[in-house]
């Protein structure tokens, strides 16, 4: 990432408005502007304002249905760069009990782009460090000959996430834990076995994501991983 990139990144959060919007479309997923609207707590057509600038910015993608109009992150160096500003970012504290219930359900698990963070994420990351799954000397991260086995056994394709126009797998600051999660297509692929399996859900107010019993069974039972 050059200086650059940097700037424009910073200028892009600089409007707190623009940072709970952004906050939002870090699930991944595609939003109205009312809703986009309703998240930061401002007008729709200021909303539409922001999103017509990050639009013509390249940090997101827009895809229209009948009458609305549906927003989504796709700047994958801009999301990493806003997880990782979190970690050196007071947290503001709640002002309800239910803002504050979200939060740490946030902390626990969360989508951050489109993998796994929070808590949970980290864990794993862990986890697949200690078993020699992955490897991560500098920057780099590398699947091992055990990690291939590993992977295959869950089903995920290697050599297809390899083929794919992004990162194939790197580390992602974790502003909550401070510690390293798995992003990338591979964390991409995790974080969509963990959704298809049920071993997560999302929740409907927040991109928090809620570790269901099955996949406390699963990850316990299956992997060796004892999330308790």
């Amino acid at each position: 990432m050059n200086n650059l990139e940097i700037k424009k990144f910073a200028q892009m959060i600089a409007d707190d408005s623009k940072v709970l919007m952004i906050n939002l479309l870090m699930d991944g997923g595609f939003h109205t502007v009312n809703e986009l609207a309703k998240s930061a707590q401002i007008k729709p057509h200021t909303a539409s304002y922001h999103l017509k600038r990050m639009l013509d910015e390249n940090f997101l993608t827009m895809e229209k249905h009948g009458r609305f109009h549906y927003f989504k992150l796709t700047n994958q160096d801009f999301a990493q760069f806003f997880e990782s500003i979190g970690a050196i970012t007071p947290t503001k504290p709640a002002r309800y009990l239910s803002q504050h219930l979200e939060m740490e359900k946030m902390i626990m698990a969360r989508t951050c782009y489109d993998h796994l963070a929070g808590k949970l994420g980290v864990c794993i990351t862990q986890y697949l460090l200690e078993k020699n799954y992955l490897n991560y000397s500098g920057e780099e991260v590398h699947v091992t000959t055990e990690g291939s086995y590993f992977f295959e056994k869950q089903g995920i394709d290697l050599l297809m996430l390899k083929k794919q126009k992004r990162q194939f797998c790197r580390m992602c600051l974790d502003w909550s834990e401070r510690r390293h999660h798995i992003a990338g297509s591979l964390g991409h692929a995790i974080y969509d076995l963990f959704i298809t399996k049920k071993w997560i859900i999302k929740s409907p107010k927040s991109r928090a994501v809620i570790l269901t019993q099955q996949g406390l069974f699963e990850i316990n039972n299956g992997w060796g991983l004892d999330l308790e």
